[in-house]
């Protein structure tokens, strides 16, 4: 018998885990699920809810969520369906979306913990003294009205003359002054609350971890009564969908919105030694003293509420009863939108143990969309650094569906396609299926179980890292009234565009990375060349428009140059610093190692970066290499334990990729494993010495394993 050398691959991607396969999201009671039908079309199971009943409106008799018994007892009933034919489910924990309310009864039952946001006005005229000014209050309730000096310096407090009218007669001392008043009213009228194809729905505020405990006590307890035994067994996750901070507009509106809770003013005061009034000063109007501190001090505050109130409470809740926490966050893509969302994107999907996108389109030119961040390749990193390794994706032809289309079959590859080269290996459908055949379904089942058992072996061999830029996006973005709070300045959308930037420009250089936030940057070690953190090496650090960053970063990244190891900066080098808002020692030293030309290289404009990269890349941190930097083809790279690499190419364009395919280093034995038949087959794979080469022919949309020892 022939020896291919990767026998020990054979049996399991020709009979991979079903739970590599494709599950299918059922929001419809699970019990009337057909799980014989999901069965025999190879999904490796569904992710389910309880039906959200609710009481009779005229005598009161019927039960409703949370209270049914009936209904969650067949809802188990149908979990346990899949169970006996040997599929796996995740829970979805919500009645439609956003997550957090159990479908109203949150809110509704305890209405303190509605979200409130302040709406912030600033009047239009300039106010001058001595005199004695009379305002009446926007919003439902003032919180601070405040005199900002027209030439500099910190508010004047002047709540205390609010009468029991609701009427503001202020006296002003002399001098001239903007009236600047913040009011607390709650979060509905254009934000999410009303927007989401779900229901018009009050929604909690992620910062309240009491209102978190209340959604679990509604929703993720009820699981547990009645299907807890198999938590961790058929039952694996719990897949919770877009929560977020609603504190801003999806339609134009009328004064900016910032997040609120009663607690942020003590809490912050106690953590920064200030007024929280005069970071939210600094955050909409950009006035005051120390206004990059306190800008940066008040998302990083929100941003820690955040990700420890909601995201950390429901991760903890997760673990105490053996399931994964899982989930995908409100506009993964947009960079600002992390701000106002979240306070830091990054910080709350820490606490994802299998962090997850959605993703709407399907038709590959638009997958491979340049102007967001790849999100796929953004979650993955999680996974990757934190060593969980699984990653899911909501996928869907709902945007094909809303151009009044039919997804054919090899959209559903192609997709399948892209995700599993940027790093996703889960997969909950909410593709129609319209006009797939069962045998279809079969196939592209046993397909993408096939890929994902490949695609779970060793780790990803990222050689560079993209620097998450909080400081700079916190202090960058100014809260909008425009649809979906858009900040269009230049100022922001320069981090933005330059986030984007690199991330494709890396991706269309095959080149395998990480995305990695400041502590990672601060925390990790420099060893043998390479920057290292837990099983990580990175040979490139790359800094999009990180123009404000914590002096501890700077001075790590002046250690990583003088190591050896590149730093590309894209748009800027980082210039101010975020401890004090100016130009420290630090910022100043990488600047001349950047005249010097010590290992530190910019692009001062974001098109040129990929020219940087080009004249400056390390040639051997490439993880493939094609001829041209195919835009098109997207590359995926693993290395095991016993030094083996498995290479998975994807072709995105819309033409045949016809040529060769090469890799640094010498390699003894090649196979083509093919993911349709669940062969593995030798290949010819000359070397020259220093790198090795694989002709390949891979069709518009389709994806290649190639494997090396």
């Amino acid at each position: 018998m022939f020896m291919n050398g990767f026998e020990h691959f054979e049996e399991h991607f020709k009979n991979p885990d079903r739970r590599y396969a494709i599950y299918q999201i059922i929001h419809d009671y699970i019990a009337h699920a057909d799980a014989d039908y999901y069965d025999r079309s190879g999904f490796a199971g569904v992710v389910g809810n309880v039906a959200y009943t609710v009481p009779s409106p005229t005598d009161g008799t019927a039960k409703g969520f949370p209270d049914d018994e009936d209904a969650w007892q067949k809802t188990a009933d149908g979990f346990r369906s899949f169970a006996k034919r040997g599929m796996h489910t995740w829970i979805y924990d919500e009645k439609g979306y956003p997550s957090g309310t159990g479908g109203g009864y949150v809110t509704e039952q305890h209405p303190e913990y509605i979200a409130k946001g302040l709406y912030c006005y600033d009047y239009w005229r300039v106010i001058y003294g001595p005199s004695v000014y009379r305002a009446d209050v926007p919003g439902d309730q003032l919180w601070k009205a405040l005199l900002l000096p027209t030439d500099g310096g910190d508010a004047i407090d002047v709540t205390e003359y609010l009468n029991e009218n609701n009427v503001l007669y202020v006296p002003v001392p002399k001098g001239s002054y903007h009236l600047f008043m913040m009011s607390k009213r709650r979060l509905f009228d254009g934000t999410h609350a009303t927007e989401s194809f779900s229901e018009p729905r009050n929604y909690i505020s992620l910062s309240d971890m009491d209102a978190t405990k209340a959604f679990i006590e509604s929703t993720h307890e009820h699981y547990r009564k009645v299907l807890g035994d198999e938590f961790g067994k058929s039952v694996l996750a719990t897949f919770t969908d877009e929560p977020s901070l609603i504190s801003w507009n999806i339609r134009h509106g009328v004064f900016p919105i910032l997040p609120w809770h009663e607690k942020y003013p003590d809490e912050f005061q106690a953590r920064y030694g200030y007024d929280f009034s005069l970071a939210c000063v600094a955050v909409v109007l950009r006035m005051g003293n120390d206004q990059t501190k306190r800008r940066c001090d008040f998302w990083e505050y929100i941003a820690d509420t955040v990700a420890n109130g909601f995201f950390a409470t429901i991760q903890d809740w997760c673990h105490q009863n053996n399931l994964k926490s899982s989930g995908h966050m409100l506009e993964e893509e947009r960079l600002q939108a992390h701000v106002f969302n979240y306070g830091s994107f990054y910080r709350s999907m820490k606490h994802m143990d299998w962090p997850g996108i959605d993703q709407l389109e399907t038709v590959p030119e638009y997958l491979m969309g340049e102007h967001q961040i790849p999100i796929a390749r953004f979650i993955a990193s999680f996974a990757d650094i934190n060593g969980e390794h699984e990653t899911f994706t909501e996928f869907s032809d709902h945007c094909v569906r809303m151009r009044g289309e039919i997804a054919p079959i090899d959209y559903y590859y192609q997709s399948v396609n892209w995700h599993h080269a940027m790093g996703i290996n889960n997969f909950t459908s909410y593709y129609t299926w319209q006009n797939i055949t069962d045998e279809e379904k079969r196939c592209l089942n046993r397909y993408t179980a096939r890929a994902g058992y490949l695609l779970r072996q060793g780790k990803r061999d990222s050689k560079a890292a993209i620097l998450y830029p909080e400081a700079a996006m916190w202090d960058s973005y100014q809260p909008s009234t425009d649809k979906r709070a858009v900040d269009d300045s230049e100022r922001m959308m320069s981090v933005q565009s330059s986030f984007e930037k690199a991330s494709w420009e890396l991706l269309h250089r095959q080149v395998d990375f990480d995305y990695i936030d400041v502590d990672i940057l601060v925390h990790a070690e420099i060893k043998n060349g390479k920057l290292t953190y837990r099983d990580r090496e990175y040979e490139a650090v790359i800094l999009p428009c990180a123009r404000v960053l914590e002096d501890a970063a700077v001075q790590k990244l002046i250690a990583i140059a003088k190591s050896g190891i590149a730093i590309f900066c894209c748009k800027e080098l980082p210039q101010i610093s975020r401890e004090s808002g100016a130009a420290t020692e630090y910022t100043a030293m990488l600047r001349q190692m950047y005249n010097a030309e010590e290992n530190v290289y910019l692009a001062e404009e974001i098109e040129a970066f990929g020219a940087l990269l080009d004249a400056h890349f390390p040639a051997k941190s490439r993880s493939v290499i094609t001829k041209d930097n195919n835009p098109m083809i997207l590359s995926h790279v693993r290395v095991t334990e016993r030094g083996e690499k498995i290479i998975f190419i994807a072709n995105m364009g819309k033409e045949t990729f016809c040529g060769d395919i090469a890799f640094y280093g010498e390699y003894a034995t090649a196979c083509l494993a093919n993911c349709h038949t669940g062969d593995i087959v030798p290949i010819a794979a000359p070397t020259d010495g220093t790198t090795t080469s694989v002709a390949l022919e891979i069709a518009s949309g389709e994806g290649k394993f190639i494997l090396l020892k």
